[in-house]
């Protein structure tokens, strides 16, 4: 296996596991592949870019709530329920 074929493994090793690490955080799907592509395609840049991003993100927590009417977890704090509608704070 020549040097070329094992930097493509770990370029696409560390690639999908950014993506599901991405995914996991609660990143968007096109912005997951965004982050995945990016670091397959530019490694030494994406890679850095996405953890630095990743840890400003985790100091800023988004609030996550479980409906009262459907039991589902949202984030924000949104009017309504997005899964089932229920009025979940007054306006």
């Amino acid at each position: 296996m020549s040097t070329q074929q094992i930097a493509l493994f770990v370029a696409a090793g560390v690639s999908i596991w950014v993506y599901m690490d991405a995914k996991k955080n609660n990143y968007s799907t096109p912005m997951s592949i965004g982050w995945m592509l990016g670091v397959f395609m530019l490694m030494i840049v994406f890679l850095p870019f996405y953890l630095i991003v990743k840890a400003k993100r985790a100091k800023h927590p988004v609030m996550s709530t479980a409906c009262e009417h459907c039991s589902k977890v949202y984030f924000g704090s949104p009017n309504y329920c997005p899964h089932c509608g229920y009025l979940v704070r007054k306006v």
